[in-house]
């Protein structure tokens, strides 16, 4: 493995705050611009705060399947994190409140979101007795916990 040319991730951050561009760091340190913006993503120094809170509740571990950039990328995913932000009291960004509008449309219609690992999320009718008042499947073998509140869904 080649030696990075590039500094600690704390130099990067104070070239950063020092208002360079990643381009200008890659020239300063002769690397490309895409080497120096994968270091900052390797720090998650771009993950959106909203990602880090709805992860942090959720009974499923996104981080280790293969397709979890189409996962977060997808309509009813983003309709869940949308979800779950507004009953933590967050505010909810004009394009997440349509994924939440279409989200609460398939729960209203008796659906619920599941994680499959190879299809990805999915929506399937809802089971009374599995799925109770939650707006997701609960993973089987996981015990509901003080998070199963954050996914209640009662229909109108």
């Amino acid at each position: 493995m080649r030696p990075s040319k590039l500094p600690s991730d704390a130099e990067l951050l104070k070239k950063e705050a020092a208002g360079l561009s990643h381009a200008e760091i890659a020239a300063e340190f002769g690397v490309t611009r895409q080497a120096v913006t994968k270091r900052f993503n390797l720090m998650d120094r771009y993950a959106r705060q909203e990602y880090r809170d709805v992860a942090k509740v959720l009974p499923w571990d996104l981080a280790s399947l293969p397709a979890k950039d189409v996962i977060h990328n997808d309509e009813s995913f983003m309709g869940l994190r949308a979800f779950v932000r507004q009953r933590m009291g967050a505010e909810v960004s004009v394009r997440s409140q349509l994924a939440l509008r279409t989200f609460l449309n398939h729960l209203n219609a008796g659906e619920v979101l599941t994680l499959d690992p190879v299809q990805g999320v999915q929506w399937v009718k809802r089971d009374p007795q599995r799925d109770g008042p939650l707006a997701i499947r609960w993973p089987e073998g996981e015990p509901w916990d003080d998070r199963t509140d954050l996914f209640r869904f009662l229909p109108a």
